[in-house]
């Protein structure tokens, strides 16, 4: 009789739990799927002429970049598919896909909450209703890519759950519903049901919470291991290091007097990038942020690795990309193919997209370890080992015997 009584409570709370989510996604948005947007006075939304002729200069750009969009899920989904991880090169054009998307939208969004004309306000919902069965087909149909999309990326200005507002809209009232039934009618893997929608995301909810509380645990446990370390020299060091560095180096350091090293894979245990001027970029567990040569230099074993005949295209790249990562979050969950957070190694992974970066999986992540990143410099011949230090003995320019006996040590 009780499991009969537990069994109905658990019915009654789910039935619940969906009735208040289709409460919750029944809204009309009347401004779009991204709600009123504040004026920015760049566009005369009286003139018709001008409100015609920006539509069809966004609508041909719309087009080149849902091709794009389609290839990158193609790619991606053919690499998940393979067990293989995606390389952050694609990660990169991803959020630089969206992010040009969403610059587009957010015009569209402007021109329909500002314009008096209806005319063109139906226009401009038909657009956004086309756009967002767009990001339905080209990446809300895999879970991962979804996922990985609603977490956001701050560099390229992606905030989190910006998919899940699009494909809301989509089921926000009953002519929205009927103009995606009518388009995918065809689509035998469609979901045509605002039940299987609702369900899917709530599976993506409830994976959102378990991700988080595995990134709260293990945030609770690093912030405890990393109050145990000794005293370093850091000024000595970064004396040193400063007569050394040049703009895009990338160091490796080993502290020997800190705990957290004990539970990191390999030889060293950090890594940042010299930004010239007696600066460098770091993600240590406060998040990634730009530190003087002397703050960064908690260690006493270090690695420069120097890039050889960067172009200036190549450099401006890297110093954009560097600037853009500031500000992210420490990845608690260390998996490199959710780029919304990062640890040291995945910033120089995200910065150096063109290299094919070593990566192994533990505990089902995808992670890259400091050791991982040398491994993979050794094979470049853009790259060159220009000192090793340790403890004030230093080795000018080791070759590459020496790293690789190095990375057997612990």
């Amino acid at each position: 009789m009780k499991n009969h009584s537990a069994s109905a409570s658990q019915i009654v709370l789910f039935s619940l739990l969906i009735g208040f989510c289709f409460l919750s996604s029944c809204q009309t948005y009347q401004y779009g799927y991204w709600g009123k947007l504040p004026n920015v006075g760049n566009i005369n939304f009286s003139s018709s002429t001008l409100v015609n002729d920006t539509l069809q200069k966004l609508a041909i750009k719309k087009q080149t970049l849902a091709a794009e969009s389609l290839v990158l899920s193609n790619e991606m989904s053919k690499k998940l598919n393979h067990s293989e991880p995606i390389p952050m090169h694609t990660f990169n054009l991803l959020f630089g896909n969206l992010h040009d998307h969403y610059q587009i939208d957010t015009v569209y969004h402007q021109i329909m909450q500002q314009t008096a004309d209806d005319t063109v306000r139906q226009q401009i919902k038909q657009t956004l209703l086309e756009s967002a069965l767009n990001y339905k087909k080209t990446f809300q149909r895999n879970k991962f890519i979804r996922r990985t999309i609603n977490r956001g990326d701050i560099a390229y200005g992606i905030p989190a759950f910006t998919l899940t507002q699009t494909q809301q809209f989509l089921w926000s009232d009953k002519k929205n519903r009927h103009f995606l039934i009518e388009k995918e009618k065809d689509d035998k893997k469609a979901i045509h049901t605002k039940a299987g929608y609702i369900v899917s995301r709530e599976v993506d909810m409830f994976h959102s919470i378990q991700y988080r509380t595995t990134y709260f645990l293990s945030m609770i446990f690093g912030r405890l291991a990393g109050q145990f370390h000794g005293h370093i020299d850091k000024k000595t060091n970064s004396m040193f290091l400063k007569s050394h560095l040049q703009e895009f180096d990338i160091v490796f350091l080993k502290s020997l007097s800190h705990l957290t090293e004990k539970f990191i894979p390999g030889y060293f245990g950090h890594v940042g990038v010299c930004m010239g001027n007696d600066l460098m970029i770091e993600a240590p567990r406060s998040g990634v942020r730009i530190c003087s040569t002397e703050n960064f230099s908690e260690g006493e074993i270090f690695l420069i690795v120097r890039p050889i005949n960067l172009s200036e295209t190549e450099k401006q790249c890297i110093r954009t990309s560097l600037k853009n990562q500031v500000g992210k979050k420490y990845d608690y969950n260390f998996d490199s193919q959710s780029p919304d957070k990062v640890v040291c190694t995945e910033l120089v992974c995200i910065v150096y997209d063109f290299i094919d970066w070593e990566t192994r999986r533990v505990a089902g992540r995808i992670t890259t370890s400091p050791d991982d990143l040398i491994r993979s410099l050794t094979k470049r011949p853009d790259f060159s080992f220009e000192m090793y230090l340790n403890q004030g003995q230093f080795i000018d320019k080791p070759d590459s015997a020496f790293i690789q006996k190095l990375l057997l040590n612990k």
